[in-house]
């Protein structure tokens, strides 16, 4: 497949634009000021917008990942399964490990922390499969963790994985640029209209990483905050602790992104998976492993088997808030990510072809997830069930602060010093990839998509993400840099879409079939 590459001009190695960097800069700029300066004027009028989506669109949203995922498994156990990312003789790259450890933490991130106990308990307690919908405790709980896994599972690695194919099959196998809009127009390229609207991908796509990263940033330091109170009983009331906290991360996040991938963000994911699932194994055998053993059976079996009537349910008849802003924002959110996740994944899976990418980043982090949500989760489930509810009436009396029930498991188990201890660089380590994976990818974007970004551009994105991050931890709250990310959602869905038919366009051509 070396061949095809001829078919696109060799990549310029002049000095790259700088038009992206400054009209994504202001752009992210102007939203991050008034979400500082009025975030209840910004969050109202942009959510006013996304309930309108949500409310007219909501149908397709949830029936998205499915048809994604189909597409996904076609290609790969189609004749383009065998396409390899850069030509047959290109070797990977990575190890499959770290392979897998940096394209797991930099895709799913500190999240997996924030909601691995307060989003099953979330859906037992408020979802219509939960108790407010008048299910039995038991009925309510495996709904809790279905309902979990399809958030997190095969739909979002389906999302994910589809766009590092597009954007790594494009750079790769025909030498363009890494640019979100790449695939529109390399794949449209017969298309006036291409041109201005693979340059509006980019700067949402650019606009949208920058913001959602740093609400991810900013939302973390407050989980560190929390680690550090609980195990060291340490007073960090004020702003001033949360800044301290952000500059490490600051520190730790760009370092990592200006060393080389193999050295940087290689090493940051491995030392996050090794201690994720040190934490893991330790709870799983020091807890109830009986009961994990069997909720783990059980949802991976509705992971896989539930997942097409999920996706044909939208609750028609009923009160959409819950649909709205779980299932809905949540896949929402994973397509504002997939403008920085898909270069990042493609850039470090050159050398794979397309089976081996679908199977390995879609399959493997599922699995893991349904065991680490069974395992957290499920113990928070218990503990409501079973136990004295200490972490579901928590959540309950405090809805803004539903982070801390993560270390209220660990606090009901032995050895709490070192297990929190744990926690902390785990979350430490957690955001410091997906950041990393952001700036690195945002410095390609903005630097008209070199695969080796100039390190001045990854420092100045690294630079305006904590500021941002920082802005907002003075004012109080993410929830209008949050909005922001949601909103350019809507408008990347439709040019999401767009890549994935360039992509499937060019692919044909390529290897046959209508054009």
């Amino acid at each position: 497949m070396q061949g095809t590459a001829g078919k696109v001009k060799a990549k310029d190695k002049s000095k790259p634009s700088s038009s992206l960097f400054w009209a994504s800069a202001c752009f992210t700029a102007i939203f991050s000021i008034w979400g500082v300066v009025n975030p209840e004027s910004l969050t109202t009028t942009l959510y006013g917008w996304t309930s309108k989506f949500n409310n007219d669109f909501n149908w397709f949203v949830i029936l998205m990942p499915l048809l994604i995922l189909a597409l996904c498994v076609y290609l790969a156990f189609s004749k383009y399964g065998n396409v390899k990312l850069g030509g047959k003789d290109t070797t990977p790259e990575f190890s499959t490990f770290s392979w897998m450890a940096m394209l797991f933490t930099a895709g799913i991130g500190v999240g997996l922390v924030n909601f691995g106990v307060a989003e099953p308990l979330t859906h037992f307690m408020q979802s219509p499969l939960g108790l407010a919908g008048g299910f039995s405790q038991s009925e309510a709980a495996q709904n809790a963790l279905k309902l979990t896994l399809f958030n997190w599972g095969l739909p979002a690695w389906a999302i994910y994985t589809i766009a590092g194919l597009v954007i790594g099959y494009f750079t790769y196998t025909r030498g363009a640029k890494f640019l979100p809009g790449t695939p529109i127009e390399q794949g449209f390229k017969d298309k006036k209209w291409s041109k201005p609207i693979a340059y509006l991908a980019n700067l949402m796509g650019a606009s949208a990483a920058a913001l959602t990263m740093a609400a991810s940033v900013g939302l973390g330091v407050f989980q560190v905050k929390n680690g550090l109170q609980s195990v060291f009983g340490l007073n960090l009331e004020g702003i001033t602790p949360l800044l301290i906290i952000l500059g490490i991360l600051f520190i730790v996040y760009t370092l990592a992104a200006i060393l080389p991938v193999q050295k940087g963000m290689k090493f940051l994911g491995d030392v996050n998976i090794i201690i994720a699932i040190s934490i893991l194994v330790f709870v799983f055998f020091a807890g109830r492993t009986d009961f994990y053993m069997g909720t783990i059976l059980t949802t991976l079996k509705s992971t896989f088997t539930d997942i097409i009537p999920i996706s044909f349910e939208n609750f028609a008849l009923l009160d959409k808030a819950w649909f709205n802003d779980w299932p809905i924002t949540t896949l929402m959110w994973w397509v504002s990510w997939t403008p920085f996740i898909g270069i990042f994944i493609a850039r470090i899976s050159k050398g794979r072809t397309i089976k081996q990418i679908v199977t390995a980043s879609i399959l493997v982090p599922t699995i893991f997830l349904v065991v680490w949500f069974s395992v957290f989760g499920g113990h928070g489930l218990l503990d409501a069930i079973a136990g004295n509810a200490e972490i579901a009436n928590y959540m309950i009396n405090n809805p803004d602060d539903v982070y801390l029930s993560f270390i209220m498991v660990l606090q009901q188990f032995p050895l709490f010093t070192v297990t929190g201890l744990l926690f902390i660089v785990l979350i430490v380590v957690f955001l410091s990839t997906s950041a990393t994976s952001a700036v690195i990818s945002l410095s390609m974007i903005t630097s008209d998509g070199a695969e080796d970004a100039p390190q001045y551009r990854t420092i100045i994105w690294s630079i305006i993400i904590v500021c941002i991050a920082s802005a907002n931890l003075i004012a109080g709250s993410f929830s209008g840099v949050k909005a922001v990310a949601i909103v350019l959602s809507i408008p990347y869905l439709f040019i999401f879409i767009l890549c994935m038919s360039g992509f499937i366009r060019q692919l044909r051509k390529d290897h046959g079939g209508a054009r």
